[in-house]
């Protein structure tokens, strides 16, 4: 009798296991559906063709395979996708697979002979500010915006705590505008709004706003960063004041 209880505990807890772990394979792996990688797969390290719905969906664009006079855009079934970066792996691309197949397409587009807007859109708006005793704003700015011929004009606008703006016109090289959205990809600006700890400062603002390639604006600040953020969005400022020189001064 002792026996047969014993057979009877082990069947009944092999039978609760089977129960459990059918329930936890339903919870996290629903049916599979496929991305489609416009073409674009053999681009991606650890993509693979479908995945079960609720999976966590993980894949790299090799950083030997960015070209540093490219600019590139994802879309995740026709929506931006903002990657992770990482300067030894690359673009880090992470979502959950949804009940349905998916289109992921990369974009890219060479710096050195893209279409340029149209001229006198902005590009690239720097601006820090600290706030003034009697009502005013110190604030330095500087915006790029296109201009043609493989130029881009900045402009320089100072106001003191007076109200008084002051502003100073240069045409300097597209490359400035390369080298920001270079520094735009590698602090992975674009995903500050996810942070899930940010941080910020009182009495001063730094603000980045850039264009995307889709015409969009996406925005950036010391309102909300990373622990480094002032100093990664420092570095804007830093790769465009060497163009204020006066052999770039507007006549």
């Amino acid at each position: 009798m002792k026996k047969l209880k014993t057979v009877i505990a082990v069947i009944i807890v092999i039978a609760l296991g089977g129960i459990i772990m059918f329930g936890f394979s339903g919870c996290t792996f629903g049916e599979k559906h496929t991305i489609d990688y416009c073409g674009q797969k053999d681009f991606y390290k650890g993509a693979k063709d479908s995945y079960r719905t609720g999976q966590r969906v993980v894949f790299t664009y090799d950083a030997k395979m960015i070209a540093t006079d490219t600019d590139y855009s994802f879309y995740l079934d026709g929506e931006r996708f903002n990657p992770d970066y990482n300067h030894k792996k690359g673009f880090i691309f992470k979502f959950t697979m949804p009940d349905h197949d998916v289109k992921f397409q990369c974009v890219s587009v060479n710096s050195m002979i893209r279409d340029y807007p149209e001229e006198d859109t902005m590009l690239i708006d720097y601006r820090e500010a600290t706030v003034g005793t009697d009502g005013y704003d110190d604030s330095y700015e500087l915006v790029l915006y296109s201009y043609g011929g493989g130029m881009a004009k900045l402009c320089v606008f100072k106001t003191d705590s007076d109200g008084e703006e002051t502003e100073t016109t240069y045409i300097v090289p597209y490359d400035v505008v390369s080298d920001c959205n270079k520094i735009i990809n590698n602090n992975d600006f674009r995903n500050w709004d996810k942070l899930k700890d940010p941080t910020c400062i009182d009495g001063a603002s730094v603000v980045c706003k850039f264009r995307e390639n889709d015409g969009e604006y996406t925005r950036v600040s010391t309102d909300c960063m990373p622990e480094d953020g002032e100093q990664k969005l420092g570095e804007i400022k830093t790769a465009i004041q060497p163009y204020l020189d006066d052999i770039y001064l507007s006549n």
